[in-house]
């Protein structure tokens, strides 16, 4: 391999830095191996990188597909989707910031709701009123603790589950992207 695709494979490797060595390995093992292909079958340095494309569009494709790969959070992944959407452009800058952190905060409220009106129930039962925690709905007030309770244990769940539809729907959208990507990278 000459300097030209080498130069290549080590953008596409620090793009690729939120992930796990063992993935960046993986991909820079399978793009190599298509550019030793494509220069086995007589195409030079020059028309392989042109035909890849950008390295940071497709590191990104190949992120997305990683993240996308598991729905499931983690704060590892979340630091995943944060690198993808500071490559992704415009899409990256809005769309993206929006439903992750908008799914996070959801499924934190959702945990929390719930440890209030355990600490509201929990202040009852030890003969106290804890009066900076309560639940408004329109007119309609919690009046008693266990009606409190009931209600935030409720909006917790709803809350969480919320969070997690959010998520799962930042990770198909990401899959969307990097496949879009990957594809027209890969139009070769």
């Amino acid at each position: 391999m000459d300097k030209i695709m080498n130069d290549y494979l080590e953008k596409i490797e620090k793009y690729l830095k939120p992930m796990s060595a063992s993935e960046r390995l993986d991909i820079v093992k399978e793009i190599k191996s298509v550019m030793l292909e494509l220069q086995n079958n007589g195409v030079s340095s020059e028309q392989i990188i042109e035909r890849l494309g950008n390295p940071k569009e497709l590191a990104k494709a190949y992120l997305g597909e990683a993240i996308s790969k598991n729905s499931t959070f983690s704060w590892h992944k979340f630091g995943a989707v944060f690198a993808f959407y500071s490559y992704a452009g415009v899409n990256g800058m809005f769309v993206l910031p929006f439903i992750s952190i908008l799914s996070i905060a959801f499924m934190i409220s959702g945990v929390i709701t719930p440890i209030g009106g355990i600490i509201k129930f929990g202040g009852y039962l030890m003969g106290y009123d804890i009066a900076g925690i309560t639940i408004e709905i329109g007119a309609y007030t919690a009046s008693s603790p266990m009606q409190f309770l009931a209600i935030s244990i409720v909006i917790g769940v709803l809350m969480f589950w919320l969070g997690k539809v959010l998520w799962k729907l930042t990770i198909k959208y990401i899959h969307a992207i990097s496949q879009k990507m990957k594809s027209a990278a890969r139009s070769f």
